[in-house]
C-alpha cells in the first residue's frame, strides 16, 4: 500500500511540475510577431491623388524597398504643385487600404536614398501619415514629432519608423507629402494678395508598411441596427432547426451582450435615453451615481459629435448565486470636438458588473 501511495505521489509531482514549466513557458513567451498588412500578397490595395510618369501608387505596397531601380520605375511620385501657392487643399496623397481592420502599431515610410538619389538631398522632408475614422482624415498618434500638423519635418533618412502612441484601428492609411529635400520655390507673380510659385522637386516613396495585429470581430454599427448577428454575416440562411433554436429563450450572455450593443449603439447615436437604460438608477461605483453618469453623458453629448463607440474582446461571466455577471473587455471611443472639428480617439480597458433586475439586465459598477 506504501508502494502504490509513493508511486501515486511520485506521478502527481511529476504532473504538477509539468503543467508548471508549460505555464511558466507560456507566461514567459514574447507577444507574436507584428504583421505588415501593406503588402499587395497579403490584399492591401493603394491608389493616389496624382503620380507622375512611371510611378503608380501600387509600388508602395510591393514590398520592394530598393531605391537603386527609382530610374526604373520602383517607387511611386508625386509633384508638389500645392506649393505654387500654398493651397493645402491641392497636397498630393497616396493612401493604403489594408485587406481588414488592423489594431495598428507601427507605420514605416521609406523614401527614395540611394547613391545617385541620397536621402539628405532628394528623399522626402515634410510630410503627414492619417488614418480613415469613417467620417474624415486625421493625424496619426505617433509623438515622433512636437508639431501636431506634421508626422515628420525635416526628414534626411531613407526610412523613418513611426510607432503609434495610442490604441489605433483603422482600415485605410494615407501618406501625404508637403515637401522634400529638393524642393525649390521661385516666385513668379502675385495673383491678387497670393504670391505664385516655380515649384521644382518630387516626392518621392519607395514603401509604405503598416506593421500590427488583426483587429477583434467586433459588433457593426449596421449589424445592429438591422439585428443581425456578426456570425451570420455572409453565410447562408438557417435551416428551420435553427430558426426554432434562435428562437428560444435567450442565455444570459446573450441578453447582457444585447444590453452591450444597445450601449454601444446610444453612443454612435449620441442618444442619452439609450445609454442610460443600460444603467440601473440603483448604480454607485466609485461615489458617482447613476444621475453623475446621467451628468456626464449629457456633457459628452453637447460637446461632442460624429461619434464611434466599439467594444471589443468582450468576456462575460455570469454569477448565478446572486444574479450578477462581470464583463471584462477593451473599448476605443472616437469623436470631433463640435467647436474646431478636432478628431480624438480613446481606448482602454473596462470591467462592467450587471445585475438582473426583473428579468432585465443592467451595469450596477463599473472600473
Amino acid at each position: 500500500m506504501l508502494r502504490v501511495y509513493i508511486v501515486y505521489l511520485t506521478l502527481l509531482v511529476s504532473i504538477i511540475s509539468c503543467k508548471s514549466q508549460t505555464l511558466q513557458e507560456h507566461l514567459l513567451e514574447p507577444p507574436p510577431p507584428l504583421i505588415n498588412f501593406a503588402l499587395s500578397r497579403n490584399g492591401a490595395t493603394a491608389d493616389a491623388s496624382q503620380s507622375v510618369p512611371n510611378h503608380r501608387a501600387e509600388e508602395v505596397i510591393d514590398g520592394d524597398t530598393t531605391s537603386e531601380t527609382w530610374d526604373e520605375g520602383s517607387g511611386w511620385g508625386s509633384s508638389l504643385e500645392h506649393l505654387r501657392t500654398s493651397d493645402l487643399n491641392k497636397r498630393p496623397y497616396v493612401s493604403v487600404t489594408l485587406p481588414k481592420p488592423v489594431d495598428i502599431r507601427k507605420i514605416v515610410v521609406w523614401t527614395i536614398d540611394s547613391e545617385k538619389y541620397p536621402a539628405p538631398q532628394f528623399g522626402l522632408k515634410d510630410y503627414r501619415i492619417e488614418y480613415w475614422h469613417g467620417t474624415g482624415w486625421g493625424l496619426i498618434p505617433s509623438g515622433d514629432t512636437r508639431d501636431k500638423q506634421y508626422t515628420a519635418r525635416n526628414n534626411t533618412k531613407g526610412k523613418r519608423e513611426h510607432e503609434v502612441r495610442d490604441r489605433l484601428i483603422a482600415r485605410k492609411i494615407r501618406l501625404v507629402p508637403v515637401s522634400s529635400n529638393d524642393t525649390v520655390r521661385n516666385y513668379q507673380h502675385m495673383a491678387g494678395r497670393r504670391p505664385v510659385y516655380d515649384v521644382e522637386g518630387i516626392a518621392r516613396v519607395l514603401e509604405i508598411e503598416v506593421w500590427g495585429y488583426p483587429a477583434p470581430e467586433v459588433h457593426t454599427l449596421k449589424q445592429i441596427v438591422q439585428g443581425i448577428p456578426p456570425e451570420s454575416v455572409g453565410h447562408s440562411v438557417p435551416t428551420e432547426t435553427q430558426a426554432s433554436k434562435n428562437q428560444a429563450e435567450p442565455t444570459i450572455k446573450e441578453t447582457i451582450q444585447r444590453v452591450l450593443n444597445r450601449y454601444e449603439l446610444g453612443y454612435d447615436m449620441a442618444d442619452l435615453a439609450q445609454v442610460m437604460s443600460c444603467f440601473s438608477e440603483t448604480y454607485l461605483s466609485n461615489g458617482r451615481t447613476y444621475q453623475d453618469v446621467q451628468t456626464k453623458a449629457s456633457q459628452f453629448f453637447e460637446t461632442y459629435h460624429q461619434i464611434d463607440m466599439t467594444l471589443t474582446d468582450i468576456d462575460i461571466h455570469p454569477n448565478i448565486v446572486d444574479d450578477t455577471a462581470i464583463v471584462t473587455g477593451g473599448y476605443t471611443l472616437q469623436y470631433v470636438t463640435k467647436t474646431d472639428g478636432q478628431v480624438k480617439q480613446t481606448s482602454g480597458r473596462v470591467t462592467l458588473v450587471f445585475a438582473n433586475e426583473a428579468d432585465t439586465w443592467r451595469i450596477i459598477r463599473a472600473e
